[in-house]
Order: C-alpha cells, then sequence, then structure tokens
C-alpha cells in the first residue's frame, strides 16, 4: 500500500506542478508545442500500450499462441503509416485536435460529425479502463467499488490539473515501469524456468489465427492507429516536424518490440500453469504473479497498473477536450477541466455497470474507423481536393454501420444484429465513396474549367 501511495502521490504532483504554470489552452491540450522526440515516442508507446496490449495480449496467448502479437504489429505498423505519410501534414495544420484537423481538410460539418463519434466512443474505452485500473489495484486487498473509485478520482484529478502536458509527462515514467516489469519478469524466467520460453512456436499464423483474422486485424486495429486523436495529438505536441517524424517512427518500432516482450511473457506465464484452467484475462494477475518473487510480483502489478492508468488518461483529455474544444467551442481552460470531470465521471458510471475491455476497445474501432477514419485519411491524402458532402455521406454510412455493428455486440443482440459484417460493409462503403469523392471533385473541376 506504501508503494501505491507514493505511485498516486506522484501523479497528483505532476499535474500540481504544470496545474501552477496557468500556461492556458496551448498548455492544457497540446502541452505548449514543447514535447522532445523521446517524449513523443514514449507517450504513444504508453498510451498505445495499455490494458489491452498487456493483459489482453498476453491472455490472447492461450487462444491464439504467438500470433496474438498482431494486435501490436497491427498498431505499429498503422503508426508506421502516419509517420511516413501523416506527420507534416498533421503538424502543419497548427490543429489542437483531430475534428479541426477534419475542419482543415472536409468542412465544418465533418468536424461537429468526428468529434461527436470521438466523444461517445473514447468516453467507452475510458470506462473499460477504470475497471481494469480497479482489477490491478483490488489485488492490494481493496474492494472492487473502493478501487474503482479510488482509480477514476486520481486520474481525473491529476488530467484535470496538468492536462497534456502532465500527460505526456507521466507517460514517460509509466511506460519505463512497464517495460522495466515485463523484461525484469522475462529474465527472471529465462534463470529460473528456461524450458518455460525454449518450445514458443514462432508463427505469425496457425489453425487458430489465418490470414482472414491478420486481415481483419490489419483492418480494423491498424486504421485506427493511422487516424487516431490520441496519436494526433501527441504528434501535435512535438516542438517541430522534425521531431514529431522521429518520435512516431520510434513509437512504432517501440510497439512491435512490446509486443514481442508481452508475448514472451504469456508464453512463460503458460508454461507455469500446468493446465490449470484460469480465465485468458486473468493469465498475467491470477496465474503469473503468484508464482514470481514477492518484489518481482508487486513490480509487475504496478507495471500492469501504470500501462492502463497510461491510455486511460490519454482517453479522459480526448474525449474531454473534442467535447469542449469542438463542440461546446470553448478556449477556456477552466470549462476544459469541468468537461474533464464530467467525462470521467460518465466513464465512471459505465465502468460501475461492467463490460469487457476488449469488447469496448472494439465497438469504439467499429464506430470510428468507417465514420472517420477512412473518410478523413482519404481527405488528407487529396490535400482536401474532393467533394465534401459525398464525404460526409461516407462518414454517415460508415459510422452509421459501424454503430450498428457495436451496439449489437455491447448489448449482446445475437442472431442478425450481432455481426461484425456491418462493420466490414461500412468501411468498405467509405473507402468506396471517399474516393469517390475525389473522382467527383475532378470531374467538377475540369466541367468548370470548360
Amino acid at each position: 500500500m506504501l508503494i501505491l501511495s507514493a505511485y498516486t502521490a506522484f501523479l497528483l504532483l505532476l499535474g500540481y506542478f504544470d496545474f501552477r504554470k496557468k500556461e492556458g489552452l496551448n498548455g492544457f491540450l497540446i502541452a505548449n508545442r514543447k514535447a522532445s522526440a523521446k517524449q513523443v515516442a514514449f507517450s504513444m508507446i504508453a498510451t498505445c500500450v495499455g490494458g489491452t496490449a498487456t493483459i489482453g495480449v498476453a491472455g490472447n496467448v492461450m487462444n491464439k499462441g504467438f500470433p496474438a502479437i498482431w494486435w501490436l504489429l497491427s498498431g505499429a505498423l498503422g503508426l508506421l503509416i502516419l509517420s511516413i505519410f501523416l506527420t507534416k501534414i498533421i503538424y502543419r495544420t497548427g490543429a489542437m485536435t483531430l475534428p479541426e484537423i477534419a475542419q482543415h481538410f472536409i468542412s465544418k460539418p465533418a468536424r461537429k460529425m468526428s468529434a461527436v463519434v470521438i466523444s461517445i466512443a473514447w468516453c467507452a474505452i475510458l470506462a473499460a479502463q477504470f475497471s481494469a485500473c480497479a482489477n490491478i489495484i483490488s489485488v492490494f486487498g481493496i474492494s472492487f467499488n473502493h478501487a474503482l473509485i479510488c482509480s477514476a478520482l486520481v486520474i481525473i484529478l491529476y488530467t484535470a490539473l496538468g492536462g497534456q502536458a502532465s500527460v505526456i509527462k507521466s507517460d514517460v515514467y509509466q511506460y519505463l515501469l512497464v517495460i522495466l516489469a515485463f523484461v525484469g519478469v522475462l529474465i527472471w524466467l529465462l534463470s529460473t524456468q528456461p524450458d518455460s520460453l525454449k518450445q514458443i512456436p514462432i508463427e505469425l499464423v496457425n489453425e487458430r489465427f489465418t490470414y482472414q483474422d491478420i486481415g481483419y486485424y490489419l483492418l480494423f486495429i491498424g486504421t485506427s492507429y493511422i487516424i487516431d486523436p490520441m496519436l494526433f495529438s501527441r504528434v501535435l505536441s512535438a516542438k517541430d516536424e522534425k521531431t514529431a517524424f522521429i518520435g512516431s517512427i520510434w513509437g512504432a518500432i517501440g510497439i512491435a518490440i512490446s509486443g514481442i516482450v508481452i508475448v514472451c511473457v504469456g508464453f512463460g506465464a503458460l508454461s507455469l500453469l500446468h493446465h490449470t484452467q484460469i480465465a485468458s484475462d486473468q493469465l498475467l494477475t491470477q496465474g503469473l504473479i503468484p508464482q514470481l518473487p514477492p518484489i518481482l510480483g508487486v513490480i509487475l502489478l504496478l507495471g500492469l497498473l501504470s500501462a492502463i492508468i497510461s491510455s486511460a488518461d490519454t482517453c479522459l483529455i480526448t474525449a474531454s477536450s473534442v467535447f469542449a474544444h469542438d463542440i461546446v467551442g470553448t478556449r477556456k481552460v477552466s470549462r476544459h477541466r469541468t468537461m474533464t470531470w464530467i467525462f470521467g465521471g460518465i466513464a465512471f458510471y459505465l465502468a460501475a455497470q461492467g463490460g469487457s475491455i476488449l469488447n469496448y476497445l472494439l465497438a469504439a474501432n467499429d464506430l470510428f474507423v468507417g465514420g472517420v477514419a477512412i473518410p478523413l485519411f482519404f481527405a488528407m491524402i487529396f490535400k482536401g481536393k474532393i467533394n465534401k458532402q459525398l464525404l460526409l455521406f461516407a462518414m454517415l454510412c460508415g459510422g452509421g454501420l459501424g454503430l450498428v455493428s457495436a451496439l449489437g455486440s455491447l448489448l449482446d443482440a445475437g442472431g442478425y444484429w450481432d455481426s461484425k459484417q456491418y462493420s466490414i460493409y461500412g468501411i468498405v462503403l467509405s473507402v468506396l465513396l471517399s474516393i469517390s469523392a475525389y473522382g467527383l471533385y475532378q470531374m467538377q473541376n475540369k466541367f468548370c474549367q470548360k
């Protein structure tokens, strides 16, 4: 409990020190564009290597084997595409949020539409992060309800105080703790249980994870890393274009390396169970930690907690700032802080109702990829030379079909309504309409010239 209290105090102090600087909206949303390449890289990795990428991916080794790594490999590939093709475009807009970029390349209605989607989707993801955080804290002997209240309060308070500056600073330390914990466990496994890692089947596909599954991950997970409000905020926080580019490249490399380490630890944990039955999402917390030396077990718990918090704080500031900046249209930092508390409260309520972090994340991706990511990607690549009305229609169609899929999954509707095919139809339709919007723009231009 002493270590947990010290960890909490550290986060709150970060928020308090940045709060005292009173640096205005630029400081609160994009850290005054002062982030170094190291901070951009670490913050991107910490944001992406959250609860799903640690507890979820390691646990998925039980079901998929080594191909469980595709969750993070897809993300790394998506971020690599963002780094190479979009960082300079993003940075030169001078925007503060992703919806503001949507207005720059599409239209004001596109800004409002994307802001609504992001606010809803990221609030849902935040709820799952709160729940995952409470599950970790409850291991220290605190009831789940009390752990949920404590974790939500700490995350909301230090995020509301310091904004993006505190989030980016804390991400550096949090990811270092995450990777230290997993590398420490890996070293312990190699020194005490070498056989547990000798027989790892290094394969990217198998009978439990086919090429079709890879395509699904690349489509839904990879695309969401190319156009992502959290990653965009990191690019916009960099001190210059070169810093944004270098930080993003190292971020992609770091995510891939983290995936390898996490999957190896998952195999090591699986070998220690000796066929004991356990839920996949408990492989690390209930399966591995009791087998570790006490100090290493505490470090791993803190590492998992850091992974979740580093994603949760970014989700919170993303949802609240997008709502305040792009829907309400306020530039007052006090109102942004108020929105942080409101969205944190909504997410806390949703977390108290229960729900799977993976289901929440996939539902958010269903809604976001077809409704925002695909149309905005083409708008940026085509430099805004698109038919804006048709692209708005693409956003409506892609987002609408994604919403059907997301609700069917979250509400466990079953049957006709519970199908991922709606998301796939939405993405295909969104792609076709976005390309058609470019073609129509070119045709209209030629007609006008005549």
